[in-house]
């Protein structure tokens, strides 16, 4: 079996001294690249590393192991900031279908592929790198670099390939990344109570990352016999299952990756309602579209009296990227009787800062006001589905934090009177 220093001297020596490697992000980040390069950083030394690296999950900066490294990628957060600022980082504001598209063409030389142990017929599980890893699969010129992950669980419902399609195997030791759920606050747990308003039994649910996806599986509990289908699960979605809210059938949760605790990943291995596939079918707008009553509940940064949202941007500066976003609220908006809903604090720093604004800060906007669905907040929802410029204003005031109340409304009439 070649190591992963072999691999990386010998990708060197093919490219020139300048590869481009495709890096999964997600929980099977491989540890045993990162370990090599920080051992050896000349090894980074010309390489692009090409990836969907998660914010809040993998906290590798792969520009970091050398000044001549550089990246490309689909979010930018805290730890690529640097690289960014000096050009070595590219972002790109893709949706994440656009996103799998994107990594059937750009320019690579090898791909690192997380998947399970080979079964009795020598075959491996994609498992957790469900999400992205199909469209490296597709690639004939890139060489394909299986990273066998011992503790990866290897579920019924997910595609299953060949080891020997894989031109070298690796394994990587390293436990699985885990994300453990915070407990949910008594203000997440009132915007919950409202956004199981707007659900019933039987509805399709997918959720954004982060505490949104505890609010979404929270309101899920409410009702029976509900479908998932998202990008990514968290622990939040083991806890709607044990609470019985998860319908009995098999491929109830259909996701592309999953990113808790050891629990959830075991629980992926067995539990037939478990079901990964690719970006291709999970952010899919017509595969979404035929699904009646799909929920999509997703959160932002702010929101502003037309209802614009920005999930992006945070004190002037790019923290995040669109994400699958713009897909799930396409496709539910396309849904017979589905609902997009934005839920999100009504207030930021402690109180200090109200998330409903008159305009956004943001010098980009991620869903125009168009796209605009269900808003909710601890203190209501708004409906802005067919409401008009007026509506829009006053149904937003009424769930701003009291506080703010007033002067959004001062703010927006002086606003209003100049358009």
């Amino acid at each position: 079996m070649t190591t992963t220093r072999e691999l990386l001297v010998e990708l060197r020596d093919a490219t020139g001294g300048t590869p481009r490697i495709y890096v999964p992000g997600g929980p099977a980040e491989p540890a045993c690249l990162a370990d090599v390069l920080r051992e050896t950083p000349e090894l980074a030394d010309g390489a692009t590393f090409i990836g969907h690296w998660l914010p809040g999950i993998n906290r590798t900066a792969w520009t970091d192991f050398h000044p001549s490294a550089s990246a490309e990628g689909t979010f930018l957060y805290s730890e690529y900031r640097k690289s960014f600022e000096e050009g070595r980082y590219r972002l790109h504001p893709l949706h994440y279908s656009a996103a799998f598209e994107w990594l059937k063409t750009v320019p690579m030389d090898a791909a690192f592929i997380p998947v399970s142990r080979p079964d009795e017929r020598g075959d491996v599980s994609l498992s957790l790198g469900t999400d992205m890893s199909p469209a490296l699969m597709e690639r004939k010129k890139v060489r394909l670099i299986a990273v066998v992950r011992p503790d990866m669980p290897s579920p019924g419902n997910a595609p299953r390939v060949p080891l020997a399609s894989f031109a070298h195997v690796i394994e990587d030791d390293a436990p699985l990344i885990t994300l453990a759920d915070p407990p949910l606050s008594d203000e997440a747990k009132a915007i919950a109570g409202h956004v199981a308003t707007l659900l019933g039994d039987g509805f399709t649910v997918q959720s954004g990352i982060g505490s949104v996806q505890q609010i979404a599986m929270a309101a899920a509990a409410h009702h029976r016999n509900i479908r998932i289908h998202t990008g990514m699960i968290t622990d939040a979605a083991l806890e709607a299952v044990n609470a019985g809210a998860i319908g009995p059938e098999p491929g109830t949760i259909l996701t592309g990756t999953a990113i808790g605790t050891p629990p959830l990943y075991e629980a992926a291995g067995v539990d037939p309602r478990f079901n990964f596939q690719p970006v291709s079918v999970t952010h899919s707008v017509p595969v979404l579209a035929a699904i009646p009553r799909l929920a999509a509940i997703n959160g932002g940064v702010e929101v502003d009296l037309f209802g614009q949202l920005n999930s992006e941007w945070v004190k002037g500066r790019q923290v995040a990227s669109t994400g699958g976003l713009g897909n799930f609220v396409r496709g539910a908006q396309l849904s017979a009787d589905g609902r997009s809903i934005i839920a999100l604090p009504a207030t930021a720093r402690g109180g200090s800062l109200s998330r409903i604004v008159v305009k956004l800060a943001s010098p980009t906007v991620t869903l125009s006001r168009a796209e605009a669905g269900y808003v909710v907040t601890e203190f209501g929802v708004a409906d802005l589905t067919t409401a008009d410029i007026d509506q829009r204003a006053e149904r937003l005031i009424a769930i701003a934090a009291p506080d703010f109340r007033n002067d959004l409304a001062r703010m927006w009439s002086t606003l209003r009177a100049s358009l």
